[in-house]
């Protein structure tokens, strides 16, 4: 599967159907209601999107929502996407600024050292 771009007010709807596993189209709606502030006809203009992406799969009766993508997929996407905007595809610069931006445990330095070990290694 191609890449799909999820924008930041989708990504709301996107985890609370990751969250949830599949969810009907209303409970979605009022849920942002609640808690995003949203009205019924903007969750339902984003579904659309999401389902036109391809990104959501809907199933009748009840319009049930769910997930065609992994939160982890579009993780890297995303990802893969800052990588190539910010740091010019240069992964080890994008490990720079993580690591000096957000300091790395020992624990997570080793882990990061283990993955790079596996990765240089295929």
């Amino acid at each position: 599967m191609g890449t799909i771009k999820i924008f930041d007010a989708e990504m709301h709807l996107m985890n609370k159907i990751w969250d949830e596993g599949s969810i009907k189209a209303i409970d979605l709606a009022n849920w942002a209601t609640e808690n995003l502030g949203w009205k019924k006809n903007s969750s339902y203009s984003m579904l659309k999107k999401l389902l036109e992406k391809g990104a959501v799969l809907r199933s009748d009766p009840g319009f049930v929502l769910t997930p065609l993508v992994t939160r982890e997929e579009i993780a890297i996407d995303e990802t893969n996407v800052l990588i190539e905007k910010m740091f010019k595809g240069n992964v080890k610069l994008f490990l720079t600024a993580l690591a000096a931006g957000q300091g790395l445990s020992e624990q997570d330095a080793e882990e990061l050292k283990e993955l790079i070990r596996h990765s240089s290694e295929r």
